[in-house]
């Protein structure tokens, strides 16, 4: 027995031998640009405006980047409240500014660079950690995560480019980690402990990571835990560093200003008991897109997802089902089951994005599964080889596995081929907003926000002076509908009633138009927006003084608020006072410092005050 394992072993090693390491990484690196490639002359979309087009801090590129270090998440497009910290991430985005301004198919690019890369780092993971098992094991998990079509969202959209950093990440450190294993030397763990750190500064789910690196160790080698206490708790230095600084910045752990239904629908439940029920309902549909990701929807809120209790069928059977799973998991701890492995990982990277244990700020997104997904891929393929009766720790060399494995390999053939067809024809769907909303709202009509959005993108259309004016009008009535039917849904939808009163001014109604903004502003009152839109209405109808005050709240409320300051300039130029004029002016031209109109604005402010100081002094002199 022992010759024949050591045959079995030499076998393995001298066909392993054969393959080079680049062309795994040459395999792995196509596999992405086949997946991801029409991808690369997509648009901006979706939340690319706040991070990177809208953004004026990411728009200074390099010289921007002292800024985004020491500001929240949000800082350079509004002046929001502080919620989320992620400066490594926008930093890449700085960067892909500096190097190529204003074009998103660079952006795109070095998206499918950085995914490729996850998957070779993946795969020398798996294989470290695999290296007891078929090798053709970690082959498959590695094509099936790559090749599921849940990371669409995450590489497709520009600025969800921090779930694929905090992955690359997360693990690169555990690869550094593992070979410290190997070897003892502290480098590695240093190493480690570094890329975890730039994990944590990608995204802050990362944090979750930190009971990976123990998961790991009991399930593939045989140290003892206890004794590896004190390295597991280095891994607490980059969080502790972080957590600091994000406390800092941000100015708590929590969501940040007041959670709506809109953006998590969990909020719209009566009581903690109705939350939870609502998280382990959704989890359901998680499953779902896991297994049979074939009807995708970036965005399932208000109403898609409602508030359900305990008596509600979905929640009772997909709490059964988490129960199962845990059972099964923790019955699995003692034999190391690989299918206990996958659960236990799932549930741990997957956890703080559940809204089971804290509440985050949706209550559905797909990019959310980006790192959780590996879990489900390597309980597929470790069950259809148990399934096959195949032994998963078979030592033979690779084609030797091939031919012995060609049952499981060929149902994980079908699995790849329709996860890729999916994943290629979803990026069609992310080519730019409109396209976005376009698809999603059909499939998810009751939801408030889709029918918002998209009404935002069929405005668009509306005010692209190059059509006929019939049709900018069918557009503008299209988009009222849309949110119309979005204040249907939410009644208190403020943003969809900011919205109807710009379509009302459009028509000339401007007594609906401010009926409208008035019910905005009651339902949300630090909107600096709908103030200075109440503003162009009072400016027009030569009530400067209402037009001041209101323009100075939306000033107020957002100090950055280019379109604010520049009315209220030209309120104080039109009262003459051409020197609070500039003021305004000049405060609203470095956050837009292209602005042809405001430099027009003031040059003409500049020349109106020399010329009154001159009148004032030829008065005076008369005198």
């Amino acid at each position: 027995m022992a010759k024949k394992n050591k045959k079995q072993k030499k076998s393995r090693n001298k066909e392993s031998a054969a393959i080079k390491w680049p062309l795994y990484f040459f395999a792995i690196m196509l596999f992405a640009f086949i997946l991801y490639g029409n991808t690369l002359k997509h648009e901006y979309a979706l939340d690319d405006f706040s991070a990177i087009k809208e953004n004026y801090v990411t728009k200074q590129g390099v010289s921007g980047i002292g800024t985004i270090w020491k500001e929240h998440y949000r800082f350079g497009y509004w002046n929001s409240k502080a919620s989320l910290y992620r400066p490594f991430t926008l930093m890449t985005f700085a960067l892909d500014w500096e190097l190529s301004p204003d074009n998103p198919g660079f952006s795109h690019f070095v998206n499918v660079l950085l995914y490729g890369f996850c998957g070779m780092i993946l795969f020398l993971c798996l294989i470290k950690l695999f290296k007891k098992y078929n090798i053709l094991i970690p082959i498959a998990i590695t094509a099936l995560f790559m090749a599921h079509p849940v990371h669409v969202e995450a590489v497709a959209n520009i600025k969800s480019r921090d779930e694929v950093l905090a992955f690359l990440f997360c693990f690169l450190s555990l690869w550094q980690f593992l070979k410290h294993l190997e070897n003892d030397k502290i480098l590695n763990l240093v190493f480690s402990i570094c890329w975890y750190g730039l994990a944590l500064f990608s995204k802050e789910s990362a944090i979750t990571f930190i009971a990976v690196y123990p998961l790991c160790l009991y399930f593939f080698s045989k140290k003892e835990l206890p004794k590896y206490l004190l390295k597991f708790l280095t891994f607490l230095i980059p969080a502790g560093i972080y957590l600091i600084l994000r406390k800092s910045i941000v100015g708590g752990v929590g969501l940040g200003g007041d959670p709506s239904p809109l953006d998590n629908a969990i909020f719209a439940s009566p009581n903690p008991a109705t939350q939870l029920a609502t998280a382990i309902s959704t989890l359901g549909i998680y499953f779902k897109t896991l297994v049979l990701p074939y009807d995708l929807n970036h965005d399932l809120g208000y109403k898609e997802i409602v508030p359900v209790g305990f008596g509600n069928w979905k929640a009772l059977l997909n709490l059964l089902i988490c129960l199962g799973l845990a059972v099964y998991a923790f019955w699995g701890l003692k034999k190391k089951n690989l299918i206990s492995f996958g659960i236990l990982f799932f549930a741990i990277t997957f956890s703080i994005l559940s809204n089971v244990f804290i509440k985050i700020g949706t209550v559905y997104g797909e990019r959310l599964l980006f790192m959780p997904v590996l879990g489900y891929c390597i309980c597929l393929t470790y069950l259809l080889f148990k399934v096959f009766k195949l032994d998963a720790k078979q030592t033979f060399g690779l084609s030797q596995n091939f031919k012995s494995s060609l049952m499981p390999l060929g149902i994980i053939g079908l699995f790849l081929v329709f996860y890729s067809y999916k994943t290629i024809t979803r990026n069609t769907v992310w080519k730019n907003s409109y396209t976005l909303y376009k698809a999603d709202v059909e499939k998810g009509s009751n939801c408030a926000k889709l029918n918002y959005h998209y009404g935002l993108e069929l405005v668009k259309f509306g005010l692209e002076t190059n059509r006929p004016q019939q049709e900018q009008q069918d557009w503008l009535n299209k988009a009222a509908s849309q949110f119309q039917k979005a204040i249907e849904i939410y009644p208190n939808y403020p943003d969809a009633y900011a919205q109807m009163g710009l379509h009302y001014y459009r028509k000339k109604q401007k007594d609906k138009a401010m009926e409208a903004y008035k019910k905005a502003i009651e339902l949300k009152p630090n909107s600096s927006k709908v103030f200075s839109n109440m503003g162009i209405i009072y400016f027009e109808a030569g009530n400067l003084d209402k037009a001041q005050e209101v323009y100075e709240q939306a000033v107020k409320i957002d100090p950055r608020f280019t379109d604010a300051l520049r009315n209220l300039g030209s309120v104080y130029a039109m009262k003459k006072q051409f020197a609070k004029a500039i003021n305004y002016f000049e405060t609203a031209l470095k956050y837009a410092p292209d602005d042809a109109t405001l430099k027009q604005y003031i040059k003409s402010a500049k020349n109106d005050l020399r010329q009154q100081k001159l009148n004032q002094q030829n008065s005076s002199d008369q005198k």
